[in-house]
């Protein structure tokens, strides 16, 4: 993962990832959500969208962390009962406590399979078709 950018490597990175389709200077939810759950892997369009969330709601940093908490447990729970494969849908960026984690602490060997969607609406090559 990127560490947050700054100045001209801002821009220049920006440049190199911009051919991949992914456009740093529009936010996505992904990494507002990292943003608000204190992490490092979001920009400044991402930083600003968490701001204006956070004077609308200023609880949103706290409902994020007490989501991660609650899955946190319910891996915990479902693992204690003999479950060891885990769908974490909607899985968004990397990020601490992940399911694979906290899966193979409490039970190892557990698996876990990661989805989410991503739609990139600059033309992604993947988007053509």
């Amino acid at each position: 993962m990127w560490d947050s950018p700054v100045g001209d490597d801002e821009t220049n990175l920006r440049q190199a990832l911009a051919w991949r389709g992914l456009d740093t200077s529009v936010p996505n939810v992904a990494r507002i959500y990292d943003f608000l759950l204190g992490g490092k892997d979001n920009y400044q369009a991402d930083r600003d969208a968490a701001n204006t969330v956070l004077r609308e709601i200023p609880h949103s940093a706290l409902a994020c962390r007490q989501n991660r908490d609650f899955l946190a447990r319910a891996v915990r729970v479902l693992a204690g009962a003999g479950i060891r494969q885990f769908l974490d849908i909607g899985s968004g960026l990397p990020t601490r406590s992940n399911v694979h984690e906290i899966a193979q602490a409490a039970a190892p060997g557990s698996r876990v399979v990661y989805v989410d969607y991503d739609h990139c609406k600059s033309g992604c090559a993947h988007d053509r078709g």
